[in-house]
């Protein structure tokens, strides 16, 4: 291991090819040297299928969404060419920052090559993560997709570049196909030691954890998701919320609403079969666009949805053929982030080592090192320093403390609280606002670390362990809510319901703050308010419990995040 955030991992590579004979198109892709157990030679059964899917995967592999700052190093050449207002030093100044940002030895981080496992049955599969680390894919192709196969279990890396790509899009369905994954001769032509990330090793342990999780399931039909994409493509969200809402109804058909234009798409798919209406929304949704190129050979979509602002999982059924979405809760969050689903999943050691894969479809585990020599599994618990120190501050009873939590209205809500970090000796007290789509709209902390750089830094350990604390109550609360005795433990806390009419969706919001049950409602902002103050908390809480009960009974349904 070179350092505490990354492992070194060598890997070698031939040149990709694709040849022609009297027999058809020969594809070969190289797997790594260092791993040589696993390789297969196959004739494809339906090679436009399985080309459409590799280059699937290939989109993934090149997916970034994240913000990228613009490069000023030719407008800077522009105006200095013209005698503009910017000095020499300005333009060495600028070529020496990309220089030392860009150059080779700057290269201190890469992720790992996509994985093959080939199984017994000699079915392949090849899992990868987006450059921006907020998707993941898998591509499962069974071994009834293939002809004649040769093969030898095991797992490896393989060469998905540009170039690897480019062969894979030459075959066609007229002409027999060969699609061969074969080692590297060794050594490699290619060889080079990735310097892996420990948090890109952790996504993949967090992806397994989410994917064991109970989630809501329901089935698309292929026409849906082309209508939700090419509804993306025509139109451009310039405000908030740019959700993808699901509206889930027993007996009905999913109904897809696309914010913030409450655009309403019927679906297709067959009705949902859940036991109670619920109100989903996702975030991230330019991201299902790399599904696009499978669409004419989707036969159905499944989708499995955690929460609000949680993982989604969206598997495309392309016969002999499945290729797995996993997004996480939106774009700026990766995979590795502070969510810990393997602490929520059931326990499975397989899978924090990254011995095991899961197979959505089927429900079941498959194994997959994902490393000759994984590192230890509590190198890969936390994605760094600060959550582990906010985990931490959690462990101790009492040391992190909710004040507030004030709800902003169309605005999100804000939440205050203290920590008694024993390390430093000090009492801290920090807070941030949660913005109606998820995100952290801004943030304050009384420490040091704060003080310094602000959020530059990303958040410290006591705003994650607040926000992890937050979402804690939040999820015990929701647990208890249906009980008698869990209803005598909430004291403050707003609703968000709506319902669906002729004449659009109507919103309700209900509150909850002690003496006082405050309701919104209206079609529109701003909504109508209504504030009643009862003599005790205890009859407050009854009324508000009573008045939620007639607005499900009038059809409302409950869309808190």
């Amino acid at each position: 291991m070179s350092n505490e955030s990354t492992i070194d991992v060598p890997v070698g590579f031939n040149a990709p090819s694709a040849t022609s004979d009297d027999d058809g198109l020969r594809v070969r892709l190289s797997t790594d040297a260092n791993r040589a157990e696993a390789r297969i030679v196959t004739r494809l059964h339906r090679p436009a299928v399985v080309r459409e899917a590799l280059l699937a995967v290939g989109d993934v592999l090149a997916s970034d969404l994240r913000f990228k700052a613009r490069d000023r190093a030719d407008y800077l050449a522009y105006l200095l060419a013209k005698g503009k207002g910017v000095s020499k030093q300005v333009w060495e100044a600028q070529k020496e920052y990309l220089k030392i940002r860009y150059s080779e030895a700057a290269r201190t981080e890469e992720p790992l090559d996509p994985v093959l496992t080939i199984g017994e049955d000699a079915g392949l599969r090849i899992e990868l993560l987006s450059r921006d680390e907020s998707a993941y894919a898998q591509l499962a192709i069974g071994a009834e997709a293939l002809t004649s196969p040769t093969s030898t279990a095991g797992t490896t890396f393989v060469d998905l570049s540009p170039a690897a790509l480019r062969a894979i899009g030459r075959m066609r369905t007229y002409r027999p196909t060969s699609l061969e994954l074969v080692p590297a001769a060794s050594p490699a032509p290619t060889s080079t030691v990735r310097r892996v990330p420990l948090r890109w090793l952790r996504a993949f342990g967090q992806i397994n954890a989410a994917a064991r999780l109970p989630a809501e399931r329901f089935e698309l039909a292929p026409i849906d998701l082309y209508n939700i994409l090419f509804t993306l493509r025509l139109r451009k969200a310039k405000q908030a919320p740019r959700a993808l809402r699901y509206e889930l109804v027993p007996g009905q058909p999913p109904r897809i609403v696309l914010e913030p234009w409450d655009l309403v798409l019927a679906s297709n798919g067959g009705p949902y079969t859940g036991t109670r209406p619920m109100v989903v929304r996702t975030w991230g949704r330019n991201r299902l666009l790399v599904l696009s190129r499978l669409l004419p050979h989707a036969r159905r979509v499944q989708v499995h949805l955690l929460g609000a602002g949680l993982p989604a999982f969206y598997v495309v059924d392309l016969g002999d053929v499945t290729f797995t979405l996993a997004l996480s809760g939106w774009t700026d969050a990766g995979w590795a982030g502070v969510s810990t689903f393997d602490q929520l999943a059931a326990g499975d050691r397989d899978l924090a080592e990254l011995r095991a894969g899961v197979d959505l479809t089927r429900g079941t585990t498959f194994a997959r090192p994902l490393l000759a020599a994984p590192p230890p599994a509590e190198t890969l618990r936390f994605r760094d320093a600060r959550e582990a120190a906010a985990h931490r501050l959690l462990a101790d009873a009492g040391t992190v403390t909710l004040a507030k939590v004030h709800d902003l209205g169309a605005e999100g809500e804000r939440i205050e609280g203290q920590v008694d970090d024993g390390r430093a000796h000090r009492r801290f007290f920090a807070a941030f606002t949660i913005d109606r789509e998820g995100r952290t709209a801004g943030a304050s902390c009384t420490c040091p670390a704060f003080r310094r750089a602000g959020i530059k830094e990303g958040p410290c350990e006591h705003m994650i362990a607040l926000r992890v604390l937050h979402v804690r109550e939040l999820t015990r609360l929701e647990a208890a809510r249906g009980t008698e005795e869990g209803k005598r433990l909430i004291r403050a806390e707003t609703r968000t319901l709506f319902r669906r009419t002729a004449r659009g969706s109507e919103t309700y919001r209900l509150s909850l703050d002690d003496r006082a049950v405050v309701s919104r409602w209206g079609q529109e902002e701003p909504l109508r308010m209504l504030r009643q103050l009862h003599a005790t908390a205890d009859d407050a809480r009854v009324a508000y419990f009573a008045r939620l009960d007639e607005l499900a009974q009038k059809g409302y349904i409950d869309a808190t995040a």
